[in-house]
């Protein structure tokens, strides 16, 4: 058995020879992908809404285009607000969550006339909650005026429209999250992005992406979504956000009596979205401690129960009583100096001490020796004045002068409490 016989490839057009179509569908693909220009609004890079970012999702645009319509613009890195209390502040969607004392303190500032524009988030969610607003679910589709649109460059009608390949909604048009009230709304909303009307119990009801309403003397715009200011939002003119950027700046600039433009300075916050120097742990804690009230009386009841531990923990050294020597007392003293003396047989001595306290107890008597007088010039004066004690003198003073048994030595005893009594009663 014989195999089929292929058909010749050159019976064959030239069109469907892979030898020549192949080679020309490579130059094709070639020359497609060097001439083909590439997108730049790809959602990729940073997805911070902060002025100092260029990148498709950051918020630097929108910055440059308030500079060049004549605002004052400013970069805010610092944890504190500015002293200008009519300066427009604008919280786009920060990344670093505000506190509940910054909250506070930024809308007591648009009570007294400032203002603020706040993009919704997760940042911003204490805002949004002492606002009484929430995002909706779903997105919808915004409703721009002819005259936002004005001007724009129609779209090209080519067969392949690159657009296609890189745009930011399905369909090409701007579809936004809208803004939905927890609680009844302000007597005065102004709905400055607006969309489709959507379905609910009540029936059609519109809803808007951005609103401004009044706040105190101030005044307060919230937008429920941060692709309404990122670049490549802004960007492309035929979505119209560039203008509904803009008409939230007038908002919040006219005071609301008819002095337009009553603020035209603009603080962006780059501090909640990552920039400046950050506080850490122990700054946020410290931050707390001091700064609010409830902070100040955790930290007394810190400092109350430090106190308490300190004075029921044990000691490193545990305290004890000063060690204390008792004297003897003089009845003891005399009587250990007596025994000592025995033991020695120091009768000149012990005569001596019994002679200088009859002497002392006698200073201030008749006899008054002088301070320096030896104890015979004292037995001398004695025995003149009380002659009929000669016999007991001349044993005291022998027992000053030379040494006695114990019987002699008992008898000096009774000789000098003889001598003191007889001379106390002159």
């Amino acid at each position: 058995m014989t195999s089929p016989r292929l058909p010749d490839a050159g019976g064959l057009p030239w069109y469907a020879r892979p030898a020549i179509v192949l080679p020309i569908v490579a130059v094709l693909i070639v020359i497609s992908a060097l001439v083909t220009p590439q997108p730049t609004v790809g959602r990729g890079g940073d997805s911070r809404l902060s002025t100092y970012s260029a990148a498709p999702m950051g918020g630097k645009l929108f910055f440059e285009m308030a500079q060049r319509l004549g605002w004052s613009v400013e970069q805010h890195r610092t944890a504190d607000w500015p002293a200008d209390t009519d300066a427009i502040i604008a919280e786009l969607d920060p990344v670093v969550p505000l506190r509940v004392t910054d909250v506070h303190a930024l809308l007591e500032r648009v009570r007294h006339g400032g203002a603020l524009l706040v993009m919704l988030g997760r940042g911003s969610s204490l805002i949004a909650d002492s606002l009484h607003l929430t995002t909706g679910a779903d997105r919808t589709r915004t409703r721009h005026p002819g005259s936002d649109v004005a001007g724009c460059a129609p779209d090209q009608r080519d067969p392949f429209n690159r657009r296609f390949l890189y745009t930011l909604w399905p369909g090409d048009q701007v579809s936004l999250t809208t803004i939905a009230w927890k609680g009844p709304p302000p007597d005065s909303v102004t709905r400055i992005v607006e969309t489709d009307a959507m379905t609910s119990a009540e029936g059609m009801r519109p809803r808007a992406a951005a609103v401004g309403f009044a706040y105190g003397r101030g005044r307060i715009v919230a937008g429920a979504d941060p692709d309404l200011l990122r670049n490549d939002a802004i960007r492309v003119c035929k979505y119209g956000l560039d203008v509904t950027a803009v008409r939230m700046l007038e908002y919040l600039g006219d005071r609301g009596d008819g002095m337009a433009f009553h603020s035209r300075r603009i603080v962006f916050d780059e501090y909640h979205q990552g920039y400046g120097e950050q506080r850490g742990t122990m700054g946020a804690i410290a931050a707390y401690l001091v700064g609010a009230a409830s902070g100040r009386l955790l930290l007394q009841m810190l400092a109350a129960g430090l106190v308490l531990l300190l004075a029921v923990a044990p000691r490193l050294i545990p305290p004890h009583d000063p060690e204390r020597i008792e004297r003897r007392s003089p009845l003891e003293h005399v009587d250990a100096l007596g025994r000592a003396y025995a033991q020695v047989g120091a009768t000149r001595s012990a005569t001596a001490r019994l002679v200088r306290g009859v002497r002392r107890r006698l200073a201030g008597g008749a006899i008054r020796p002088g301070v320096d007088a030896s104890d015979d010039v004292f037995l001398d004066r004695a025995q003149r004045d009380a002659p009929q004690l000669a016999s007991d003198i001349a044993l005291i003073r022998k027992a000053l002068h030379s040494p006695l048994s114990r019987r002699e030595f008992a008898s000096v005893g009774a000789a000098l409490e003889q001598l003191e009594l007889s001379l106390t009663r002159i």
